[in-house]
This record gives structure tokens, C-alpha cells and sequence, in this order.
């Protein structure tokens, strides 16, 4: 194995690590609401945009359309989510949520995510911990727009912005 296979390998090894552990904090946080993770990740997209198509929600979410309309079918026989006609052209759906929904996504939100609290302290250490979160937040961003679309890191600054705010 030469020294750029070696690099790749220990990259992906690193990646799925850290995403590991990222993963396992969001399901066990959905699984204490009585959701799941991708019905967690629909409530805050939902919460985000306020109310928007499924189609939407796919392109955000990274999923298939099919995969969604499958979510939102659970979501809403959970009575998290509603759906509404465009008024001048009924093919096209909305989709918000409910009073619970939102109660749901507020109660998800207070939960504890070790990889944040990693990040945190780290950047806590100094002005070279805080560049290179800044440094490694240019390079995903930069990799995401390849992979998946510079509208995909487009909506994730606009989450910032409206942080910010």
C-alpha cells in the first residue's frame, strides 16, 4: 500500500470514528422521545424551513424522495406533522409541524451530543484550535458542494446566518 492509500485509508477510518460516535448520540436522543433518527432529522428540517414540500426535505435531508414520503406517513399517523394543498395548484404539498411535532424537536434539542461537547472544548483551547475548526469547516463545506451541491451548503450557511442573527 503506497503512502497516499495508507492516507485515504486512515482518513475513512478517522471519519467513521468520529461518526460513530455522532450517530449513536442522535439515535439514542430520538430513541428517548420515541422517534427514530430520520424522523428526528425531518422534525428539525421542518422546524428550519417552517414549511416546505416533501421534495425539499429530501434534497436537504440527502434522501430519496421515496424514503421521505415513507418518514413523513409515520410522522404524520404520529400526528408530529401535517400536510396541506397548494391552494391554486392541489399536486403540490406542504408540510409543517404540528404543535406536538414542534414540542418533540424542542425536547431533542436539550439533549447531550459528546461530539459537540467535544468540538466546544476544543475550540476552548486556543486561537489554533479555533482555526483549524474553522479551516476543517471550509474543507467539508468545500467537499459537501462537490458531493452534494453548492445548494446543499447554500441552506446550511443560511442556518448559520439565522443563527447568528
Amino acid at each position: 500500500m503506497n503512502e497516499a492509500q495508507q492516507n485515504f485509508h486512515t482518513y475513512l477510518n478517522l471519519f467513521r470514528g468520529a461518526y460513530k460516535v455522532i450517530e449513536e448520540d442522535w439515535q439514542k436522543s430520538a430513541q428517548e422521545i420515541g422517534i427514530t433518527l430520520a424522523e428526528q432529522h425531518i422534525l428539525w428540517i421542518l422546524h428550519i424551513e417552517g414549511r416546505c414540500t416533501m421534495s425539499r426535505v429530501a434534497e436537504v435531508g440527502l434522501w430519496d424522495l421515496s424514503t421521505v414520503m415513507q418518514i413523513m406517513k409515520r410522522l404524520k399517523s404520529k400526528e408530529l406533522v401535517k400536510t396541506e394543498k397548494k391552494a391554486n395548484d392541489l399536486r403540490v404539498s406542504y408540510v409543517t409541524l404540528t404543535n406536538q411535532g414542534e414540542k418533540l424537536r424542542e425536547e431533542s434539542a436539550g439533549k447531550t451530543h459528546r461530539f459537540n461537547d467535544f468540538i466546544q472544548e476544543y475550540a476552548n483551547k486556543g486561537e489554533s484550535e479555533q482555526k483549524f475548526l474553522a479551516d476543517l469547516m471550509t474543507f467539508l463545506k468545500e467537499a459537501n458542494s462537490v458531493f452534494h451541491g453548492s445548494h446543499f451548503v447554500k441552506w446550511l450557511e443560511q442556518q448559520e446566518t439565522s443563527r447568528i442573527k
